[in-house]
């Protein structure tokens, strides 16, 4: 999906950085898919590349004025 299809992946060989990828399991809500699959197509790139370019802090993640501390479990709280 990203600019660079030129380039043949090999085994063991990274297609855009020097280590390959391996298959990770992560567990999201069908809601937070959709919106994660809705951000990559923003930048055309697929969902894993999308992730790690963001693991490589190469897409910035955040909003202004928040902090690192989120609100997330407050709800637990009550």
């Amino acid at each position: 999906m990203s600019a660079g299809k030129d380039k043949q992946s090999r085994k063991g060989i990274g297609q855009y950085y020097s280590e390959p990828k391996k298959p990770t399991m992560i567990g999201l809500t069908p809601t937070a898919v959709e919106q994660l699959d809705a951000l990559a197509a923003e930048f055309h790139l697929s969902r894993s590349e999308f992730i790690e370019r963001i693991a490589r802090r190469m897409i910035p993640v955040g909003m202004p004025g928040l902090s690192a501390v989120s609100s997330v479990g407050k709800h637990d709280e009550a």
